[in-house]
């Protein structure tokens, strides 16, 4: 565990961007993507402000400083993160990995000048260039060698992978969200030629030493499925791929957090650190966001003392006033976007989750079903299930139901149900 043998250091509660080598906990996290990663591929999912983003910048980060433990020290990882939000259709994206892998040279020892060369000549663009963002593969006229360039690229990156017996993991954020989002533009064909692309890129190079990480806050099963239901689309573009989902703090990571925040200037009396500690991580679920929120409304209301009266009322302000509502609200606005076709299957997922809100224990299915009038319930129920609502465990062989986190079901009950 990191927070053994590390002093805190001072931080600011934020909900934004950590500088790397400050981001505090999921090292077994880390030591678990990576056991994965030595034999294939990983899939991250899970909802929201749950730090994904923080973990997989972490991995990167101690990749490439050498910081690993020490059973991965023979596996010569180093990772490359990229974000995918925000990239419009496939050319745009080719551009921005190869702006962001030729980068990759100053430290990987990829002869990308030679690669660029071969771009060259698949597109018969002699006057091509990549300095200063004036890579034009994006233009229509060259969308018949998206693929082309695509496999050039990673074929150039893995030749040097098998030479040098190391292992490149890319880190694709947010690539789910993205498809979703071509999807919605009608750019579906682009979506899924990437996805066929991957899927063989992947298969192939993988026994080379490349590794891919695809990270999201929508599962990329729902993305699959609406083009399987769509289009027809058939392929099976992440089933070789292990499944990770993450997770909320230990005990201990919620302490040193803790200690950390504090260090940016609240006041606490010493004696009560323990107690308050424990406090903010039950009210918090154990939620790294929600352990910044609470600290970010002390600050601001309670004149950064910390007590049992401050932590209760910032946590009571999270729940009840609308001004904290912004990221419980992706809990109904991802059912309502892609769970609404048809329209009866998102009202019915609401109608389990104001049902479980209202149970603090496990339900067994029997009484949900019973317990509201929807068709499908078990089919939504395992929906649910896999995408990080629910929590269930079998009693007597049956299957019982409960909202995955208390502060979820807390603010569902008082704002939705």
């Amino acid at each position: 565990m990191e927070t053994k043998n590390i002093t805190p250091y001072p931080l600011s509660p934020t909900s934004g961007t950590m500088q790397e080598d400050k981001i505090v906990g999921r090292e077994n996290e880390i030591t678990s993507l990576l056991r994965l990663l030595k034999g294939q591929s990983v899939s991250v999912e899970e909802i929201r402000r749950m730090g994904k983003t923080l973990l997989v910048q972490k991995l990167a980060y101690k990749c490439n400083s050498n910081k690993l433990p020490e059973e991965f020290k023979g596996e010569k990882f180093k990772a490359k993160y990229f974000t995918f939000q925000g990239q419009d259709d496939l050319g745009h994206l080719i551009s921005y990995l190869i702006l962001e892998l030729k980068k990759m040279k100053e430290w990987y020892q990829i002869d990308f000048d030679k690669t660029l060369q071969s771009i060259k000549e698949i597109i018969n663009s002699p006057t091509l260039t990549f300095e200063n963002l004036s890579i034009n593969i994006n233009l229509p006229i060259h969308q018949k060698h998206w693929k082309d360039i695509f496999n050039k690229v990673f074929d150039d990156i893995s030749a040097n992978l098998e030479k040098n017996e190391s292992k490149l993991i890319l880190i694709f954020d947010e690539l789910p969200i993205m498809l979703w989002e071509w999807y919605k533009k009608g750019k579906q064909d682009d979506a899924m030629l990437l996805l066929n692309i991957l899927r063989e890129r992947r298969q192939k190079l993988e026994p080379k030493g490349l590794r891919f990480i695809f990270c999201g806050s929508i599962g990329m099963q729902i993305v699959l499925d609406t083009f399987r239901t769509k289009y027809g689309y058939t392929g099976e573009a992440t089933n070789d791929m292990a499944k990770y989902s993450v997770g909320s703090f230990s005990l201990k990571e919620v302490q040193f957090l803790c200690e950390c925040y504090t260090l940016s200037g609240f006041n606490i009396i010493k004696e009560d650190k323990l107690s308050l500690w424990e406090s903010i991580y039950n009210y918090s679920n154990g939620i790294p966001f929600y352990v910044s929120k609470l600290f970010n409304i002390i600050q601001t209301d309670h004149d950064k003392n910390i007590t049992e009266l401050t932590i209760k009322s910032a946590y009571d302000s999270i729940i009840n006033d609308p001004i904290h509502h912004d990221k419980f609200k992706q809990l109904l606005d991802r059912i309502n976007i892609y769970y609404s076709e048809p329209l009866v299957k998102a009202e019915s997922m609401k109608a389990i989750l104001d049902f479980l809100s209202k149970q603090e224990e496990f339900v067994s299915e029997e009484d949900i079903i019973n317990g509201i009038n929807q068709e499908e319930v078990k089919t939504h129920l395992y929906t649910l299930l896999a995408d990080h609502y629910l929590l269930r465990e079998m009693k007597n062989e049956k299957r019982h139901y409960k909202i995955k986190y208390e502060i979820f079901r807390k603010w569902w009950k008082i704002n939705q149900a």
